[in-house]
């Protein structure tokens, strides 16, 4: 006769630690969805380059945990530790509160660099596209603007000079008006 595997089996209890047992979760699944959350930012942490991390003023133990976690390859291991480094954020609430406001705060920054930097192009195809119409509301804007150089960098950039030549002064009159509104008044 086969005997059955669970037969005198005993489920020891597990203690759950304060974050499972807080009142915000309705259910085990979101507690779960929770955790799996906690786990991923733990994994966002680790794609970051060195100089972003340092933003996060991560403790000793975690950046240690995240730093193991960039050196492991997809596989069980990198499963485990992102688990670790997951558990570790959430023993933190405070640590990990102050992640995600940093996260929020790069997010911002992101934003603000792409919406500068459309406007520095839009700036720019418009003095390609019509000249001394554009180049007059550019120098009312910032009159300390040089207009002989920003002149010669249109006239390099229009349509007829070799493709080389123009994207050399595209890339160059962009450059010009990004520094134009980064120089404080």
């Amino acid at each position: 006769m086969v005997r059955p595997r669970n037969v005198n089996k005993k489920k020891a209890r597990r203690d759950a630690p304060n974050w499972e047992e807080e009142d915000v979760f309705a259910s085990r699944t979101q507690i779960k969805l929770a955790a799996e959350a906690v786990n991923e930012l733990g994994e966002q942490l680790a794609e970051m380059s060195e100089a972003t991390l340092a933003r996060f003023q991560l403790s000793d133990e975690v950046a240690e945990a995240v730093a193991q976690l960039r050196r492991l390859d997809k596989g069980p291991a990198y499963k485990r530790q992102r688990s670790y480094v997951g558990k570790l954020l959430r023993q933190d609430e405070a640590q990990l509160a102050h992640i995600r406001e940093t996260l929020a705060q790069l997010e911002r920054e992101a934003r603000e660099e792409k919406r500068l930097t459309d406007r520095w192009a839009r700036w720019r195809d418009r003095l390609i596209e019509e000249g001394d119409d554009a180049l007059a509301d550019l120098l009312a804007e910032f009159p300390r603007a040089d207009r002989n150089q920003l002149r010669q960098l249109i006239r390099q950039a229009q349509p007829q000079q070799p493709e080389q030549k123009r994207r050399q002064a595209a890339r160059k009159l962009f450059q010009v008006i990004r520094d134009l509104h980064r120089q404080p008044e």
